[in-house]
C-alpha cells in the first residue's frame, strides 16, 4: 500500500538541505526556493489513478520537481592545475523532469525517459576556484528493475557562470578558466527508487566538466566527480507501461543516413601584436550513420577546417605551417527523439601544427528540424583539454526516415 503523500516527512527534506546549506551560507534563497517548489506542489496535486498502464497512446509526460545534494573530488588532470588537488567539491542542485510514459515510447527504446531542467551551485573548496552556478538540460533514459525501482544514465549540457575566473593580477594561480561564463557538460548513471506513490529517490554518481571551449586561456577546465541523492516529488501518479517488450529489429531495413554540413566558431585570442582579437574558424563535414539498435547508431565520417587562431600561434612564434586541419572519425550516437547525442575519436590526416596529438575526439548534441535540416555544436578535446566549441548546421538524407 502507497503511503499517501502528506505522510512524507517534509523535515527529512528539508533537514538535508540545511546541512548541505551550512556550507553555501550565500546560497540561502535557492534553498528557500526549493523548499518553497515541493511544498507549493504538494499542497495543488491531483492524482490520476486510472491504471495508465496499458493504455496503448500518446499521453503526457509525468512532471517531476526535486532537490538534492552532491559531493566529490576536484581531478587534477595535468601540471597546470596540481593546485586544486586534493579539493572537496559540495554542491546543492534542484531538478525540473518530464518522464515519458506510454506504449508508443516504450515500442521505441523500452524505457522510459526523462527530460528536463538541472540547476546546480557548487563551492569548489578552493578559493582560487571560488563557486559556480550552473542551467543545463539534460536526458536520462530510465530502465525498470522492478516497479520500484530504475537504473537510469544520464547526458547534460548547459552553461555555467564561475566567480573567480584567471586575472593576472588578482587571480594568477587559477589555470583552469579564465571566463566568467563556461560550458557544461555532465554525464552520470543513477538509480530511482520509488517511497510512495509520488516520491522518489534518486541516488546518482556523475563526472561534471566546465570550460569555455577554448574561446580564452587558460582554459585547462574544471573536471569533478561526485556522488549524491536527489529526493523527487511528483504530483501525479501513473502506473508505468507493462505491455510485452517487443523483439523487432526494425532499424534493421533503414538505409544509412549520409550528412553533410558546415562548421564554424569565432576564436578568441591574440595577434602578433599582442591585441585581443577574434578569428574565424571555418569547414566542412560529411559523415555516413547506420543505425545498429532502437536508440543506437555508429557513424564514419571526416571533416576539414581553417583555423584562424591557429594561423596567429603559427605567426607569433615564426612556425611556416598551415592552420588548416583534415581528419577522419569513427564514433556512436544516441538517438533520443530529435537530439542525436554522439562521440567521436578522430585522427588527423593532415595537421602540420606542433600543438596537440594526432588523435582528438569530440562530444556532439544535434537537434534535427525536420527530416533534413539539423542545428548543434560540437565539442574538440585533445586528450583532457578542451580547444573549442564549434557551431554547425547539417542536410541529411537517407532512404528511410522515422
Amino acid at each position: 500500500m502507497f503511503m499517501p503523500a502528506t505522510d512524507f516527512p517534509f523535515s527529512l527534506l528539508l533537514r538535508l538541505l540545511f546541512q548541505v546549506g551550512k556550507a553555501f551560507r550565500s546560497s540561502r534563497w535557492l534553498l528557500l526556493a526549493i523548499g518553497t517548489a515541493a511544498i507549493t506542489h504538494t499542497a495543488v496535486a491531483q492524482t490520476d489513478t486510472t491504471g495508465a498502464s496499458q493504455n496503448t497512446g500518446k499521453q503526457e509526460d509525468l512532471f517531476s520537481v526535486g532537490a538534492g545534494a552532491q559531493y566529490g573530488f576536484i581531478f587534477a588532470h595535468s601540471e597546470d592545475v596540481q593546485n586544486t588537488s586534493g579539493a572537496r567539491p559540495i554542491g546543492v542542485e534542484f531538478i525540473l523532469s518530464w518522464q515519458s510514459n506510454d506504449a508508443p515510447t516504450w515500442s521505441l527504446c523500452n524505457c522510459f525517459p526523462r527530460k528536463g531542467l538541472l540547476l546546480n551551485y557548487y563551492d569548489f573548496d578552493v578559493a582560487l576556484l571560488g563557486k559556480g552556478a550552473t542551467a543545463a538540460y539534460f536526458l536520462e533514459p530510465t530502465y525498470r528493475i522492478t516497479d520500484r525501482a530504475f537504473f537510469a544514465f544520464k547526458g547534460a549540457a548547459g552553461l555555467s557562470y564561475l566567480t573567480n575566473p584567471f586575472d593576472s593580477t588578482s587571480n594568477p594561480t587559477n589555470q583552469s578558466y579564465s571566463t566568467a561564463i563556461n560550458g557544461y557538460l555532465l554525464f552520470g548513471v543513477g538509480a530511482w527508487f520509488r517511497v510512495s506513490e509520488r516520491w522518489w529517490l534518486n541516488p546518482s554518481v556523475n563526472y561534471q566538466h566546465i570550460s569555455n571551449g577554448g574561446t580564452k586561456k587558460p582554459n585547462k577546465g574544471i573536471n569533478w566527480p561526485t556522488a549524491g541523492v536527489a529526493i523527487s516529488y511528483q504530483p501525479q501518479f501513473r502506473p508505468y507501461y507493462t505491455g510485452t517488450r517487443t523483439k523487432e529489429k526494425f532499424w534493421k531495413d533503414y538505409s544509412p543516413r549520409w550528412d553533410i554540413g558546415l562548421m564554424g566558431a569565432a576564436r578568441r585570442g591574440y595577434d602578433v601584436e599582442g591585441q585581443r582579437i577574434r578569428s574565424p574558424l571555418v569547414g566542412v563535414f560529411a559523415q555516413g550513420a547506420k543505425q545498429v539498435g532502437r536508440v543506437s547508431a555508429l557513424t564514419l565520417g571526416a571533416e576539414v577546417y581553417r583555423d584562424g587562431e591557429l594561423r596567429n600561434l603559427l605567426s607569433k612564434e615564426s612556425i611556416d605551417a598551415s592552420p588548416v586541419k583534415a581528419g577522419v572519425m569513427a564514433g556512436h550516437e544516441f538517438i533520443l527523439g530529435k537530439f542525436l547525442f554522439s562521440q567521436r575519436l578522430g585522427y588527423y590526416v593532415f595537421d602540420q601544427t606542433p600543438y596537440y596529438d594526432q588523435l582528438f575526439h569530440r562530444w556532439g548534441l544535434l537537434y534535427r528540424v525536420n527530416r533534413h535540416l539539423g542545428a548543434g555544436f560540437s565539442l574538440l578535446a585533445h586528450r583532457q583539454v578542451a580547444e573549442y566549441i564549434d557551431f554547425r548546421v547539417t542536410y541529411s538524407f537517407q532512404k528511410r526516415y522515422e
